[in-house]
């Protein structure tokens, strides 16, 4: 009796691990897709917030006056910039791309559903934006380039 609840416990485990495979690749299926233009630009866009945000997190390009320096929050907010910059980059990486990188997108999709979902990933795309939009840097060549670049998200996210 022993001998067989323990076989049927083994074939009950096989069971469930081969239909959270399954689950795991229909996943992956549910993917919602953007266009390929629309790929192309979230990419781009979501490269160049990781990029502008630290280079105005360090005073790199733009105003060379030493007095002006980021309080924390604006700190704070450019380190987000920069992740979720990373997040949406990650998003619209073509999937064979994205998962060179230990699995990236497949994790992303897994562990943050909502980016797999065209609505979820623009609400995502919408509040990103916002935060960059309404982000508002002493020197005028960053207030324009997250003023540009926020707007641009809100539009793309808006529109999804």
């Amino acid at each position: 009796v022993a001998a067989a609840a323990g076989r049927l416990a083994v074939d009950g485990a096989k069971a469930t691990a081969q239909a959270t495979q399954r689950s795991v690749i229909t996943i992956s299926t549910y993917v919602s897709q953007n266009p390929t233009t629309v790929k192309l630009i979230c990419c781009l866009l979501g490269l160049l917030l990781s990029i502008a945000s630290v280079l105005s997190m360090f005073n790199i390009i733009g105003n060379d006056d030493e007095d002006e320096k980021w309080d924390r929050s604006r700190t704070m907010q450019s380190v987000y910039i920069f992740f979720f910059g990373l997040l949406i980059f990650f998003c619209e990486l073509r999937e064979d791309w994205a998962n060179r990188v230990m699995n990236a997108q497949s994790h992303l999709f897994r562990y943050f559903y909502f980016l797999a979902t065209r609505p979820g990933r623009a609400a995502f795309y919408f509040y990103v934006g916002s935060i960059s939009l309404l982000m508002w840097p002493e020197s005028d060549l960053w207030k324009w380039t997250y003023v540009g670049l926020g707007g641009m998200l809100c539009v793309l996210g808006a529109t999804m």
